[in-house]
């Protein structure tokens, strides 16, 4: 597992997860470049403080295996629970009309959902819980645990900023011709009229 290997291939792991498998299928499946225009601000900014959470807390385990709220089980518990997170989002995505059936199964949309949200808060789970509750007084384990929670924290935020001001995050895919369809897409969901909103230049 990439959080037995220390910090930095913990965090390579995480960013290889998200953003990066986003950015790839984006530009090699929907044929798009993935970034903050069209891109969710958690995914393009947050994801990548989740990475360094992850990375700081495998750093104050000091290598040691995460016990107790960190240990295996729990750790368990949190990829299970963020798998059923990542399925009920997506089904009430749908329903509220956030996404058309068309951008639920883009290839992002997919990955995110069922890879992204049980594999990133297992390990986030398992590191930053095992760094926060790891021994230790000094200065720096201190600043360990403060920056851990802001990482998670600034993420929170962004969430909340991406629902008042949604982007197109994914888009309506054909995977019949295995690329989006064509454009200008209908303003069937928020996303799409946000992305027609954003590409007329128009203000909300």
């Amino acid at each position: 597992m990439p959080l037995e290997h220390g910090p930095w291939v913990a965090a390579a792991a995480s960013l290889a997860v998200t953003p990066g498998a986003l950015w790839l299928l984006a530009l090699v499946l929907e044929r798009r470049l993935m970034g903050a225009r069209s891109g969710f601000v958690a995914v393009v900014f947050g994801d990548p403080l989740l990475a360094a959470a992850v990375a700081l807390g495998v750093q104050r385990m000091h290598g040691t295996a995460p016990t107790g709220a960190a240990g295996p089980w729990f750790g368990l518990a949190s990829l299970i629970g963020w798998f059923g997170f990542g399925l009920v989002q997506w089904r009430g995505e749908l329903r509220a009309g956030f996404f058309t059936r068309e951008q639920a199964i883009a290839p992002t949309k997919i990955w995110h959902q069922l890879v992204v949200y049980p594999l990133l808060g297992y390990w986030l789970w398992t590191a930053g819980v095992g760094g926060l509750i790891a021994p230790g007084s000094s200065p720096a384990d201190v600043v360990g645990r403060v920056l851990i929670v802001a990482c998670v924290g600034v993420w929170v935020v962004s969430n909340g900023y991406d629902r008042l001001r949604p982007k197109l995050g994914h888009p309506p895919y054909d995977w019949r011709r295995l690329r989006p369809y064509g454009q200008p897409w209908p303003g069937a969901s928020v996303t799409l009229r946000a992305y027609e909103r954003d590409q007329s230049g128009v203000g909300p």
